[in-house]
């Protein structure tokens, strides 16, 4: 390709930068703020640009990995330095999978649609070509995620065991993919626990003025709208029916109730 539109680039890896942030989330089961993503794809188009800089490609594939490095952190995902190494090193192996199908498309193509260049790809299309693959994109991820996430593990029986305020606590766990709650600051998924033990202790140690680590969300059910003290934990333990045992990385949110106690989960966790 001898002529490169840098107005195509950007566009093109902006694109591809939301759909690697998405295949990530989608991967960990974790959210990320729109806001986020729109700025974290802007500066992955921005990054592209490195590819016309007159250094050497060694130099482009460090600046590349820092340029990785600061789209994780825009988007909020990592909570320590081990999610920040998971998730660059995971959006990185993302990235390579992809450049080495473009690679592939190119060396079919003779070149004439496609450059690849340091993990960076331009496409030589037009924009709204570009849209429409976009969308068809996004509807396989759709389905891929309810086929895939949403329609698995519909079934069985789970124990959710944790431990909260020094006491360890166990809880049948009950699916429910209608339960898409999670932590807008970690991105994680919330395990609704059902439980006046805990809700009693929870507002005894809040009259007290004691600081629980909760924090309150909106949570929204058919009976209305309301708030749920949420708190992220490690060390959260899922079990099956054969005894299967995961340890999950969520958050708790705790609320009365009015029948059985139980913790209800959204099946991805597992996944």
């Amino acid at each position: 390709m001898k002529c490169i539109y840098a107005d195509v680039l950007v566009i093109t890896n902006i694109y591809f930068t939301y759909f690697f942030v998405k295949i990530l989330t989608l991967v960990f089961h974790i959210k990320a703020k729109p806001k986020r993503v729109a700025l974290a794809s802007v500066t992955g188009g921005i990054s592209s640009l490195l590819i016309l800089l007159p250094i050497s490609d060694y130099i482009i594939t460090v600046l590349k990995i820092i340029a990785v490095i600061i789209i994780i952190l825009i988007c909020g995902l990592s909570k320590d330095k081990y999610d920040l190494i998971k998730y660059s090193l995971t959006f990185i192996l993302i990235n390579i999978v992809f450049t080495g199908l473009c690679f592939f498309i190119w060396r079919l193509s003779g070149g004439r649609m496609i450059y690849v260049k340091n993990f960076t790809v331009y496409f030589d299309v037009s924009l709204i070509m570009l849209i429409i693959v976009t969308i068809l994109v996004y509807f396989i991820m759709t389905i891929a995620d309810y086929f895939l996430i949403n329609r698995r593990n519909l079934s069985g029986m789970y124990t959710i065991t944790f431990n909260l305020f020094n006491k360890d606590y166990s809880f049948k766990g009950i699916v429910d993919t209608g339960n898409n709650l999670y932590d807008y600051f970690s991105g994680r998924s919330v395990i609704i626990c059902r439980s006046n033990e805990l809700m009693g202790l929870y507002n005894e140690l809040l009259n007290q003025n004691i600081n629980t680590g909760f924090r309150l969300i909106p949570y929204a059910t058919i009976s209305g709208d309301s708030l749920i003290p949420i708190k992220s934990m490690q060390g959260i333990k899922i079990t099956n029916e054969n005894g299967n045992t995961k340890e999950v990385r969520a958050c708790i949110g705790i609320t009365s109730s009015e029948a059985d106690e139980m913790a209800i989960f959204n099946p991805s966790i597992l996944s």
